[in-house]
């Protein structure tokens, strides 16, 4: 595994547009890592590391300085380089456009004055922003495993990715693993992939994958300066990379849901068990579009991470599903 010892370079403070909760943010209560799922989060501060499109490394170390009414995160960023001025200001840029420190989601939450589900939602998750990543292969990893598989098993083959070819970041006194890089997965044959992570028919798709980003392709930022549907149509040029796969990936985050995802919007929208979750998947897109427009995507983010309140709210059985 190849590690990366990193150093000081760069600290500054980030104020926020409020209400942003740091820990429902960074922290959320699904289980789902702000950009590793080998992360450390202690005493309200996260150590994590990200790749860059230019295949750097960074540490970052981010804690909590003020409130969700009055939102300020103090940054540490570490690297393997000497770093100038414009470096720290590109550093200070992408934290905030990771963090979406500038997004505004009180227009989010004036639609609970008349839609009860934005209502309970608000209450029980405010200042929970979405994050980006300035690394794409996560997200495509992620989006190749959860598919067909429950979750347990899409962890165990993000377990074993990381493990078995990722990279280990050391700094501030904390040892983080990172996802492997395109170009560590793209050397790899299918059938190793499939023996050591267990990967199954999606060992070449993300072999594919891996070699496609190799040959280069566009940055999340860059598919963020794009429409959303010209973004979902690049991303569906990739091996095995869906509508449903597109939506997870994509900047701008539609609506993606699947199966299991797809009963529980069932429920919360038309009060009801689907007969076909699959067939009835167009059809609540159409519902989430209508009824929340933009804002859809960060309905679905705060339903998956509010189930447990969710249920006990609506007097629905959404956790068995």
């Amino acid at each position: 595994m190849k590690t990366h010892e990193l150093s000081l370079s760069s600290r500054f403070e980030l104020k926020l547009v409020p209400p942003y909760d740091f820990r429902l943010t960074i922290h959320k209560p699904a289980g789902w890592s702000f950009l590793t799922p080998d992360e450390v989060f202690e005493d309200d501060t996260l150590w994590t590391a990200t790749r860059l499109p230019t295949d750097e490394m960074l540490g970052l170390k981010l804690r909590s300085a003020g409130t969700a009414a009055k939102p300020t995160i103090r940054c540490e960023v570490y690297s393997g380089k000497r770093v100038t001025a414009t470096d720290k200001k590109q550093f200070s840029n992408l934290l905030t456009w990771m963090l979406r420190a500038e997004e505004d989601v009180k227009p989010f939450y004036a639609l609970a004055k008349h839609d009860s589900l934005v209502k309970a939602l608000s209450k029980d998750r405010y200042g929970m922003h979405r994050t980006e990543r300035p690394d794409l292969f996560p997200q495509l990893i992620l989006a190749v495993t959860l598919q067909m598989a429950p979750i347990a098993r899409s962890d165990q083959m993000m377990d074993l990715l990381i493990k078995e070819y990722g990279e280990k970041i050391t700094f501030d006194d904390k040892e983080v693993l990172y996802w492997p890089s395109p170009e560590t997965i793209a050397k790899k044959s299918a059938s190793e992939l499939r023996e050591k992570c267990k990967l199954g028919y999606r060992a070449p798709v993300l072999q594919g994958i891996a070699e496609a980003l190799g040959r280069g392709f566009p940055t999340p930022m860059d598919l963020e300066s794009m429409s959303a549907e010209e973004a979902k149509l690049k991303l569906m040029e990739l091996k095995g990379i869906g509508d449903y796969s597109a939506d997870i990936v994509s900047p701008h985050f539609g609506f993606p849901l699947d199966v299991w995802s797809a009963k529980i919007f069932s429920l919360l929208l038309v009060g009801r068990h689907p007969k076909s979750p699959r067939t009835d998947i167009p059809k609540l897109k159409r519902i989430a579009e209508k009824r929340w427009g933009k804002w859809r995507g960060y309905v679905f983010t705060y339903v998956l991470n509010d189930i447990p309140n969710l249920s006990k709210r609506f007097k629905l059985n959404l956790e068995d599903l």
